[in-house]
């Protein structure tokens, strides 16, 4: 270890410090009554009694994994997703090609092929729209760099303006005539929400020349989720309500790709597959898609694991409490007519979804969210 300090382990966002050095050697004391174990101990020397220790706190390392494991479910009841993906944790892509090939080539397969082998022409991710979305994502950032950000980019800046020269915001004077003018007057949960919308937008430009439509829906549906998910940001202590936006706004954009697969497979090869297994691909693997474009897009592990399991939210390992947020934001705004739950769990009431449950947010909270989604949308229309 560097200067003293201690290594921790992350397991389902519970950090695991193992033992080492002499903390090793008290361990076992603790465990062994008869003393056998240290008289092993100690008439090894040097790489073996390494080893040794390797051993234990590898152990120690397993139980504590398993003691989390046990707490976790008694804490969060078990409901049975109805997903396509069932309760099992979400195949890597190369093992879904594996097992497709067992049953013959399906839409799994070709749609897998096709994302590994062709060059599919993905959106950009600028470097305004990368830089924007890190800073924005610490809640201790400085606004002036905002507004620097903000001021290099032209369309940023017509957007911010645009903005704040609103009938809802200057409705109490004039259109604000300068760039911070505009910042003040929206403030600093509105110009980030406007920011990360509107940059993040361009992700979603697919090429989707039959599916046009859906691909509309699907932005509609991750614009509704990132409003949800940044007021469940505000109901828990030390989270960032602007990175809670982008995770929500993230989560879907596996759909968004297959969308672009599925027509440049049918421009090959029309009427291939069929509607509905069109549908349960992208029910059952939009996930693994989702985390493997925001692999490709350099987004960190948070973005990838939310994209993972927002369907299977008591499968996440180290970020269970965005994966829970955007998984409840996600039935939230599908129940106000925001997208169709057809994955996780439609049938489940919102205060019965374990992701409420996880989170301990009352019927009444849940009741104030679900009411208020058209409303936030309606705010963000010509976002739309």
């Amino acid at each position: 270890m560097n200067d003293g300090a201690v290594s921790r382990i992350q397991h389902r966002g519970v950090p695991i410090v193992p033992p080492q050095g002499e903390s090793i050697d008290a361990l076992i004391d603790a465990v062994d009554e008869t003393g056998a174990a240290r008289k092993v101990f100690a008439s090894l020397e040097g790489p073996a009694r390494e080893i040794l220790r390797a051993v234990v706190a590898g152990a120690y390392i397993g139980g504590m994994r398993d003691g989390v494991d046990r707490a976790l479910a008694a804490a969060t009841p078990v409901v049975t997703p109805e997903s396509a993906a069932g309760d099992a944790l979400p195949q890597p892509l190369s093992d879904l090609v594996a097992t497709s090939a067992r049953g013959g080539r399906g839409p799994v397969q070709f749609v897998v092929e096709k994302f590994r082998t062709s060059e599919l022409t993905l959106p950009a991710l600028p470097e305004a729209t990368q830089q924007l979305n890190r800073l924005l994502a610490n809640p201790d950032h400085d606004i002036l760099q905002v507004i620097e950000i903000v001021r290099r980019e032209p369309a940023m800046t017509a957007r911010v303006m645009h903005v704040a020269s609103s009938p809802y915001y200057a409705a109490s004077g004039r259109a604000p005539r300068t760039l911070q003018e505009a910042v003040v007057r929206l403030g600093a949960r509105e110009l980030s929400r406007q920011l990360l919308a509107h940059s993040n937008k361009r992700l979603f430009a697919f090429k989707c020349k039959r599916r046009e439509g859906q691909l509309r829906d699907v932005w509609h549906h991750a614009l509704a989720t990132a409003l949800v998910t940044e007021e469940l940001a505000r109901d828990l202590e030390g989270t960032n309500p602007a990175s809670f936006f982008l995770h929500g706004l993230l989560h879907d954009i596996g759909r968004a790709l297959l969308l672009q697969i599925f027509d440049e497979l049918e421009a090959e090869q029309p009427e291939r597959f069929s509607g509905d297994e069109v549908e349960r691909t992208m029910d059952a693997v939009h996930g693994q898609f989702g985390s493997a474009v925001l692999q490709r897009w350099r987004f960190d592990e948070a973005f990838v694991e939310v994209a993972l399991f927002h369907h299977q939210p008591q499968k996440s390992f180290s970020h269970m409490r965005a994966v829970s947020a955007v998984a409840l934001a996600d039935a939230i705004v599908c129940q106000a007519g925001f997208g169709d739950e057809h994955a996780g769990y439609a049938g489940v009431p919102l205060d019965a979804h374990p992701s409420a449950l996880f989170l301990n947010l009352p019927p009444e909270r849940l009741k104030a969210l679900s009411e208020g989604v058209k409303r936030q949308m309606e705010a963000m229309s010509d976002l739309m």
